[in-house]
């Protein structure tokens, strides 16, 4: 039979106090390691979206993400495309009231309203190419109509990421195919992925390539992201003498 603690050697006895000190002090490291761990600061290196951003808000900040960003969409001549003016819900001095999304019938009759936005929180981007009537120059072709909608789908990620109070973009382009107004109309909803990862993720490609270059890197995530937001666009007056973004579902453009 073991004899009871007291009765014990010396030196068992002080064997047993230093195992017990051992994981006592073992304890109490491994307390103070998971303390430092929840006070001590993370010092990751936060995610940077992009390398570049607007310096001020409101129109200003619009201003600044326009001249930047048509400035890098360009002809195989090096010539700019277009040029970029942001404006708030208003066109020809009208205030635009709604943007209305509006579905034909085969028989080209007029259904009613499919979809109908306020616009509160919309920003405007009007774009001018160097033709008459702010045509784009050139021929259209598959690669420049999508450099067209790049440019817009590039000049609403930069607004909704840095611009306060903007949830929907409209940009507004003379078609090179048709010659008429197509509207690409994008709302942050619909962005919340890209707008979670780098610009870099979405649109990897360092500089945007020449209207007329083939581009087998970024066209499908164009296409997926503006095709069915592309429509012909023209504005309606309103009784009250407002207008109406009227948007066409069943013309929508095709790749």
């Amino acid at each position: 039979m073991a004899a009871p603690l007291s009765e014990r050697p010396e030196g068992q006895k002080h064997m047993f106090r230093l195992a017990y000190g051992v994981l006592a002090l073992a304890f109490w490291i491994s307390v103070a390691g998971f303390v430092v761990l929840i006070v001590r600061p993370n010092h990751s290196k936060p995610i940077v979206w992009s390398a570049w951003k607007p310096d001020t808000q409101g129109l200003p900040g619009a201003r600044e993400i326009s001249l930047r960003v048509a400035s890098q969409y360009r002809g195989a001549n090096g010539v700019q495309l277009v040029a970029v003016q942001p404006h708030g819900a208003q066109v020809q001095g009208l205030r635009l009231e709604a943007i209305g999304v509006r579905r034909l019938s085969s028989g080209g009759q007029i259904d009613p309203y499919i979809g109908m936005y306020g616009t509160d929180k919309t920003l405007i981007y009007a774009f001018c190419g160097l033709q008459t009537n702010c045509g784009v120059q050139g021929e259209s072709t598959p690669e420049r109509e999508r450099a067209l909608r790049r440019a817009a789908l590039e000049l609403s990620l930069y607004s909704f990421k840095y611009l306060k109070g903007v949830d929907q973009v409209v940009s507004l382009v003379q078609s090179v195919k048709s010659g008429g107004t197509s509207a690409v109309f994008l709302r942050k909803d619909d962005l919340i992925p890209e707008l979670r990862h780098p610009l870099r993720d979405t649109l990897p490609l360092a500089a945007a390539p020449a209207a007329d270059a083939k581009d087998a890197v970024e066209a499908p995530v164009i296409d997926a992201l503006t095709l069915s937001n592309t429509f012909p666009a023209h504005f309606e007056p309103l009784p009250d003498g407002d207008a109406i973004l009227v948007l066409d579902v069943e013309n929508q453009v095709s790749p």
